[in-house]
């Protein structure tokens, strides 16, 4: 898809396979993963091209919900993933360099300190710049 990230990389799931879920995108999510592909690109130099592991890119609803994720999430449409990059630095790091960028996410979330997540806005549609910390104690807007 880009130099980068590629079309598996960005499907694949460890969950689904061992469940037998196919992971297979609809086209309307095969599009919006050459936005969320592009998109990662700009993250990657931002961190000043150190190796992003993807740990969950698209998924399919079964896959989703299997992952007791909302139905609205990103990753429905294939405009998320989660991810984190150690060559950085630790996953504070990433959101605040991230939070001070010029890239047009949708939105942002430091997720239990583990990892990002980062959604971008489908064709056509504004990006919000939304920015989140979750917790054990839930979500909170990130300052």
């Amino acid at each position: 898809m880009t130099p980068h990230f590629s079309l598996a990389e960005l499907i694949d799931s460890n969950t689904a396979t061992r469940l037998g879920i196919d992971n297979t995108p609809t086209p309307e999510a095969l599009a919006n993963l050459e936005i969320l592909a592009h998109g990662l690109e700009a993250v990657r130099a931002k961190l000043y091209s150190n190796s992003m592991r993807i740990s969950s890119g698209y998924r399919c609803l079964k896959l989703n919900r299997k992952l007791r994720s909302k139905d609205t999430s990103y990753h429905l449409k294939g405009l998320a993933a989660d991810f984190n990059c150690q060559g950085f630095g630790t996953v504070p790091e990433i959101m605040k360099a991230l939070a001070e960028s010029s890239i047009e996410f949708d939105q942002l979330i430091l997720e239990f300190n583990s990892w990002i997540h980062i959604g971008f806005a489908q064709a056509g549609e504004k990006p919000r710049r939304q920015m989140l910390v979750i917790d054990k104690s839930g979500a909170k807007v990130y300052n």
